[in-house]
């Protein structure tokens, strides 16, 4: 139980970290006015937040289920992107306007994708040279 504690712990603050700074990235990209866009990355990491709690009490309550990190990454991103349609943030809105705001709801969707992939790069990078390591 505490190995599986401390492995999704660490999934969710990484995938927190991670989301965060592309989302402050994005805007800074983006070129959006900081009046409007300001506070942006400070509520996504509220919201990634309260998907990690929400992640942590699903791993602690069904801890059999969630015994790798892919699973765990999968839970924190379908949490965070169940939060993003919650909060109004709709991708499609674009494609129907043209704006660099519109664009940020598409980015923020994308940057789920983007935060899931490095996540499970990095683990299955981790297990080979775990796995070398043994074989020496």
């Amino acid at each position: 139980m505490k190995n599986i504690l401390i492995k999704s712990v660490v999934t969710f603050f990484i995938m927190t970290i991670l989301t965060t700074w592309l989302a402050d990235w994005l805007v800074g990209y983006l070129h959006l006015p900081g009046g409007d866009f300001g506070m942006l990355s400070l509520a996504v990491l509220i919201g990634c937040i309260i998907s990690s709690g929400v992640g942590l009490v699903t791993v602690i309550i069904f801890k059999s289920t969630y015994q790798s990190v892919v699973r765990i990454a999968i839970l924190f991103e379908v949490l965070y992107l169940f939060m993003l349609m919650i909060s109004g943030t709709n991708p499609f809105t674009y494609f129907s306007e043209k704006t660099n705001a519109k664009l940020l709801n598409v980015l923020l969707y994308m940057n789920a994708v983007v935060v899931f992939l490095i996540v499970i790069a990095i683990h299955f990078m981790y297990l080979k040279i775990k796995s070398k390591k043994k074989l020496s």
